[in-house]
């Protein structure tokens, strides 16, 4: 074998290390972009991407004819990064032929933002004063789309913004109780905001881009990993113009009567609707602060209160139903009763020995008579009789933190209590509860419970209903009805008949004044007013419960009578209800 020249081996020896390096290379190279290719990407992904948070948008707040009362307004903040306006002595190139420097853009930015240069100057030079690293401060905070659509169109590099939802309620106080209102970290505070949050909160997307080593967002490096998934729509049952109004006539008579408060509720008869539920000086959600606390809730729901004669009516309906008693039942009634040894209660006004019928007993809300016919029933029956009708249980129309009223067990009751429990008094409801109470007398007997939502729409189109209560039938059909003809005939021949009296309707009501606690065990020298009632009494169709709370002057129920009065003609007006057909027939009042 011949021997190999020093020239060859040399050769060989240079090939075979080049062909090594080549080896150990390509293998190098395919473990970096293909073995640990993806190791490496996310690393490198994870030193100059940067994650953002994509917010989702909360749901609207609607009410029956989809006229929002709650909105989530999309802003905009405009942010900067002060290490980068200053890079290239302050320049950049928007265009490769256009030059720009940093006084020229915040000129741009000021008129668009209404700032002058010298304040956007001031921001970026006290961020660096504080950290000449800085790489983050705001420019204007809250812009509209107008102003973001604008700036994006300057190319600015330096310039970054960030989505601000700002929740907005159009109608300002229109049904602000009701609505509720967000706190400052976006949590929801009161009313259906937070009832039905599960309904109106979205799910927040996620998305990243890259950034280069100036910090400056690269152009077309966005990819969303998360979408986003906008809230909910809910929508309540109340009718806005209508609130509008029984807000304006509650209003009107707690500011005439120097009242301490006010509330009105209109309930739809055929389906447990609350279609306004209306209180005064409500809460207005844009302004929270410009009311005191006790006027962010829905009071008509969270403030129980003893509804006095109002309740006459249910004790009235239970001695028709149980047969123990008619509208013409006679009862010679005194002023004042001692049943029992202890017990004593009188009529509001003295008056002689009367001999008043049971309709005689409502259009004159005598206690002491109501009482005499009422002690037929045991205490047994007449509380089993005020569950059905609703008392003592919150309604779960919607709206959080409901009371459920005061009105303890009948084996717990006072000999006292057992009395004034028939006329109103040692027991309170709030005024959904007594409306829900007149609803079943309206609707034959049946207590549809009251609704304020109707449904949740999912930003898919998926439309989730309400399921409302199970009916309770409370009275027979036929107990109700002979109810409400003591009810028509309060309203029409009793005091209040000249207040309540709409032209051309047929209207039924029963008032109350009320006693109610100071809170030291005795009772206030002042009351609280109700007059709750319903309409066309043909056929009725709308329940109406007005109330109003220790009026100054005129101190009487007629401040109550007059809020109804303009909530049924605004009811009327609404929902453009025909008058009544056929003609109210006289009862037999005494004997």
């Amino acid at each position: 074998m011949p021997k190999l020249r020093p020239l060859a081996v040399r050769r060989l020896i240079a090939m075979a290390v080049v062909l090594i390096g080549a080896v150990v290379f390509s293998v190098r190279l395919v473990d970096l972009q293909v073995v640990q290719a993806p190791k490496l990407n996310a690393e490198a992904l994870d030193k100059r991407g940067v994650p953002v948070t994509v917010p989702s948008l909360r749901g609207d707040i609607v009410d029956r004819n989809g006229v929002v009362l709650a909105a989530t307004d999309e802003r905009y903040d405009v942010q900067l990064s002060p290490k980068n306006v200053r890079l290239n002595g302050g320049k950049f190139w928007p265009t490769p032929d256009k030059e720009v420097s940093a006084e020229e853009a915040f000129a741009q930015i000021g008129a668009i933002t209404g700032q002058a240069p010298e304040e956007i100057a001031k921001i970026v030079d006290d961020a660096l004063a504080e950290n000449p690293k800085s790489d983050f401060a705001y420019v204007k905070r809250g812009v509209d789309l107008t102003a973001l659509n604008a700036l994006k169109k300057l190319l600015i590099p330096w310039i970054t913004f960030d989505v601000n939802h700002e929740r907005v309620y159009p109608n300002g106080a229109v049904a602000g109780s009701m609505v509720g209102f967000i706190g400052s970290e976006g949590q929801p505070q009161a009313g259906i905001e937070l009832s039905q949050d599960e309904c109106l909160v979205g799910v927040d997307g996620e998305e990243t881009y890259e950034k280069g080593a100036d910090g400056v967002r690269l152009p077309g490096s966005v990819v969303v990993t998360k979408a986003a998934q906008n809230g909910g729509t809910v929508q309540l049952t109340i009718d806005r113009d209508l609130q509008y109004e029984v807000q304006q006539a509650i209003n009107k008579q707690v500011e005439s009567s120097n009242a301490e408060w006010g509330l009105t509720t209109v309930l739809d008869v055929k389906t447990g609707e609350l279609l306004a539920v209306a209180e005064d000086h409500s809460v207005d959600p844009n302004n929270v602060d410009g009311v005191s606390s006790d006027y962010r809730e829905a009071r008509s729901f969270t403030y129980p209160y003893e509804p006095g004669s109002t309740f006459k009516t249910l004790t009235a309906a239970a001695l028709i139903d149980q047969g123990a008693a008619t509208i013409a039942t006679q009862n010679y009634t005194p002023f004042r009763w001692d049943p029992e040894p202890g017990v004593t209660f009188a009529d509001s006004t003295p008056h002689a020995d009367m001999p008043w019928t049971l309709a005689g007993i409502i259009v004159e809300s005598s206690n002491v008579g109501i009482s005499m016919l009422g002690s037929r029933l045991d205490e047994q029956t007449r509380y089993d009789y005020l569950k059905k009708f609703g008392i003592g249980e919150e309604t779960h129309a919607g709206m959080p933190l409901e009371s459920a009223g005061m009105f303890t067990d009948a084996s717990e009751w006072d000999r006292q209590t057992n009395y004034n429990t028939m006329f109103g008094q040692g027991l309170s409801s709030t005024i959904i509860q007594t409306a829900s109470a007149y609803q079943a007398i309206a609707n034959g007997g049946v207590r549809l419970p009251p609704v304020l939502v109707k449904s949740c729409t999912a930003a898919d189109g998926k439309v989730t209903e309400t399921k409302p209560e199970a009916p309770v039938q409370v009275i027979s059909a036929e107990a109700a009805a002979e109810t409400r003809k003591m009810l028509e005939a309060m309203a029409t021949e009793g005091w209040v008949a000249e207040d309540a009296a709409i032209a051309g309707y047929r209207l039924g009501g029963k008032t109350g004044t009320a006693e109610q606690s100071d809170g030291e065990g005795g009772y206030r020298p002042d009351y609280v007013y109700t007059f709750a009632g319903m309409f066309p009494m043909d056929d009725p169709q709308y329940v109406v419960v007005s109330t109003v709370a220790y009026p100054k002057s005129p101190a009487s129920t007629i401040v109550a009578v007059r809020a109804w009065h303009a909530s049924v003609e605004a009811t009327i007006r609404t929902f453009h209800v025909p008058p009544s057909s056929g003609a109210y027939e006289p009862l037999q009042l005494t004997y």
